[in-house]
């Protein structure tokens, strides 16, 4: 079992640090998806629930934490010079050369604007961001690292 708390730890620690390279490269961020720590914690609790974190050794307790700080640091999103860095476990950066329509969706909030932007590829897979910002700001945004090449479409909720 200890050879199986090993090997995950040495996958999370790697993609800590690849998420880390992309999270340090966003220079125009998005809203925190905490929807990641929600399912972590969720998942833990199952974990827990069902005795798989009963016996608490050094290399579990490591488990436990990167898993944690891996959930945290994959809530971070944004446009990055290169790619766009989306929260997701499996894939989390999209080349812009990969992207081939953005709708822009505004939503109505009372406290602050906020705009939900879905990027879908030309393999017809589409991601989802947060902006706390106004639809404008965000269409000058996405047009510096998208160009004018990709369409915008902006769509308002009711």
């Amino acid at each position: 079992m200890s050879l199986l708390y090993i090997s995950f730890d040495i996958l999370l620690v790697g993609y800590i640090f690849y998420s880390w390279y992309w999270q340090a490269n966003i220079d125009y961020k998005a809203r925190f998806r905490s929807s990641s720590v929600i399912w972590a914690l969720i998942f833990l609790l199952i974990g827990f629930y069902l005795d798989y974190f009963t016996d608490p050794t050094v290399l579990m307790n490591v488990f436990i934490a990167t898993f944690l700080l891996m959930s945290i640091i994959d809530g971070v999103s944004g446009l990055a010079k290169k790619r766009l860095v989306v929260s997701g476990y499996f894939k989390r950066t999209v080349k812009y050369s990969d992207i081939a329509h953005v709708t822009l969706i505004t939503v109505p909030n009372p406290k602050k604007p906020t705009v939900m932007a879905i990027f879908q590829t030309n393999n017809r897979q589409a991601y989802y961001l947060r902006f706390s910002q106004q639809v404008s700001d965000v269409i000058v945004n996405i047009r510096k690292y998208l160009g004018s090449n990709v369409g915008i479409e902006v769509q308002s909720m009711m």
